[in-house]
């Protein structure tokens, strides 16, 4: 019999937690394995454990990520329960059902669920299924840390943080190949997508599709923080690519290269001189909706 492991990222808090897996309990019975993560890293320890399985992954886009690295070239199914601020890669995966950020809504259509295997992205050593990014975003992440902690503003951190950094960060000089192509430019945002949301909702990627062998690459050229600024609002709902100043190109491999760079997967940030990307096209397992297709 599959087994059904269940990993909760239990920093939600303690009675969320407990309604968390009273409701799988009560859903899954005794098919259901919940697993609780104690450290970074776990939920791709825990997700390594098994073959076979179906892997759920219950919490933010953060343990999804974590997840997913332990699955994602495995015999494992990945399955995302959303319970985190963000939830944004559900956005795409579940795009066509009502309900897809609640956990419970989810939990009782996964009976209706299919396999399906979609693409995802390599980083250097890492993984990522939904964005991947250097520059301002990235520098976005970093900064919403000063938010928070902060009661009342945890979740609109992102967006305190976003008009933050655009006055306070200026670009980089970047270097690369795309699909072997040389590029140069000074960039203030050099993102590369496999699903179509980031930062709670903000349409980064609007023409990305999750299986379609391609990574899609924007590339939002330094500009004055007032015209950034004045264009936040078609960023926010994918009307940003026809803008001179964005460009947008689909690639299998994409190599960036510029000094002191912060790699951002899935919300993860790490320190880096040089990123290489590719797409593993189907290298992801995944339960989605029937009536949802990826694109």
């Amino acid at each position: 019999m599959q087994k059904h492991v269940f990993i909760l990222n239990p920093q939600a808090g303690f009675k969320k937690t407990k309604q968390m897996k009273e409701l799988i309990q009560k859903t899954f019975g005794k098919l259901a394995e919940i697993r609780l993560t104690e450290r970074a890293g776990h939920a791709t320890e825990i997700a390594r454990e098994y073959t076979g399985s179906t892997i759920y992954a219950v919490g933010g886009d953060g343990t999804a990520n974590e997840v997913m690295c332990g699955t994602v070239g495995s015999t494992n199914t990945l399955c995302v329960i959303p319970q985190g601020s963000g939830n944004d890669f559900v956005r795409t995966l579940y795009a066509k059902i009502s309900g897809k950020h609640d956990p419970k809504k989810i939990l009782n259509k996964i009976k209706d669920f299919t396999r399906r295997n979609i693409d995802c992205g390599k980083a250097n050593d890492g993984f990522f299924m939904n964005i991947a990014s250097v520059g301002f975003d990235a520098e976005v992440v970093r900064n919403s840390e000063r938010y928070k902690n902060k009661p009342g503003l945890r979740r609109i951190s992102y967006i305190l943080s976003m008009f933050y950094t655009i006055f306070h960060y200026h670009g980089t000089d970047l270097e690369g190949e795309i699909d072997g192509v040389p590029f140069q430019q000074k960039s203030l945002l050099f993102c590369i997508a496999n699903g179509k949301y980031y930062g709670g909702g903000i349409k980064i990627a609007p023409e990305a599709v999750i299986d379609d062998g391609k990574l899609d690459a924007y590339l939002i050229e330094s500009v004055p923080a007032w015209l950034f600024l004045s264009v936040m609002p078609l960023l926010a709902i994918g009307k940003h690519t026809g803008l001179k100043f964005v460009k947008h190109v689909r690639a299998e491999k994409i190599v960036i290269r510029g000094k002191d760079l912060t790699l951002n997967l899935d919300g993860e940030l790490s320190p880096t001189d040089e990123a290489n990307f590719e797409v593993l096209q189907g290298g992801l397992t995944v339960l989605s909706p029937a009536e949802s297709t990826p694109r």
